[in-house]
C-alpha cells in the first residue's frame, strides 16, 4: 500500500473514532463489511473507490481532487474550518455517543421491550444526518428522555416520545440550510416521517 493510500486509511479511521463509532456502526452505516473496515484501517487491503465513497459519505466527509499546487491552501482553510467548528462538534460528537451507549443499554437491560428496535432504527437514521447541523442542547434533551425508558411506569410513553423527538431532530437537521455553504438543502424525492414541528 502506498504512502497516500495509508494516509487516507488513517484519515479514515480518524473520522470514525471523532464521531464516536465503532467499526461495525460504520459498517451498518456504509454498507461495506466490517472486516473489510477493519483491513482498510489496518493498511492491509488496497482501497476500492466504491468502498472510499461510501465510507466518506457515511463519515459525512467529501471526496475532492484538487489540483496538486492547490493543496496547501485547501489543507489551510479546512484546519480552519474546523477549528472554528471543532467544540460545536465535538460537543455533538459526544452527545451522540452517550445517546447511543443509552439505546444499546436499553436493548441489554430491556431486550424485550416493544418499539425498542424502533428506536435504534431511528438512531441509526439520526446517525447518518450531518453533524454540524444538530444543537447539542437538543440532544441532551433527546438523551434524558431516553433515559426515562429505563423507569417503571413511564417506558412506553418515554419510547414514542423519544421516536417522535429523534425523528423530528433528524427533520429539522435535513431541511435546515447547509452550514458550510449557508445554501438551502434540495428537495428530496420523497417526504420524511411526519412530526408535529411541521
Amino acid at each position: 500500500m502506498g504512502y497516500d493510500v495509508v494516509d487516507i486509511a488513517e484519515r479514515l479511521q480518524a473520522a470514525r473514532k471523532a464521531k464516536g463509532l465503532s467499526q461495525r456502526e460504520l459498517s451498518d452505516l456504509a454498507g461495506v463489511p466490517q472486516a473489510q473496515i477493519s483491513r482498510i484501517e489496518a493498511g492491509t487491503v488496497d482501497l476500492r473507490l466504491s468502498s472510499l465513497v461510501a465510507l466518506a459519505h457515511a463519515l459525512d466527509l467529501e471526496l475532492t481532487l484538487v489540483p496538486r499546487k492547490a493543496v496547501p491552501a485547501v489543507r489551510s482553510i479546512s484546519r480552519d474550518a474546523i477549528g472554528a467548528n471543532r467544540q460545536h462538534i465535538v460537543a455533538i460528537q459526544k452527545e451522540m455517543q452517550r445517546i447511543g451507549e443509552t439505546v444499546r443499554g436499553l436493548q441489554v437491560t430491556m431486550p424485550k421491550l416493544e418499539g425498542l428496535n424502533q428506536l435504534q432504527k431511528t438512531f441509526s437514521e439520526l446517525h447518518r444526518v450531518r453533524v454540524p447541523t444538530f444543537d447539542p442542547e437538543t440532544l441532551k434533551q433527546l438523551r434524558k428522555t431516553i433515559e426515562q425508558i429505563s423507569k417503571p411506569t413511564k417506558e412506553l410513553t418515554a419510547l414514542n416520545e423519544s421516536i417522535k423527538l429523534m425523528t423530528s431532530i433528524r427533520n429539522r437537521a435535513l431541511h435546515e440550510q447547509d452550514p458550510d455553504t449557508g445554501a438551502a438543502p434540495s428537495r428530496p424525492a420523497y417526504s420524511l416521517d411526519e412530526d408535529d414541528d411541521a
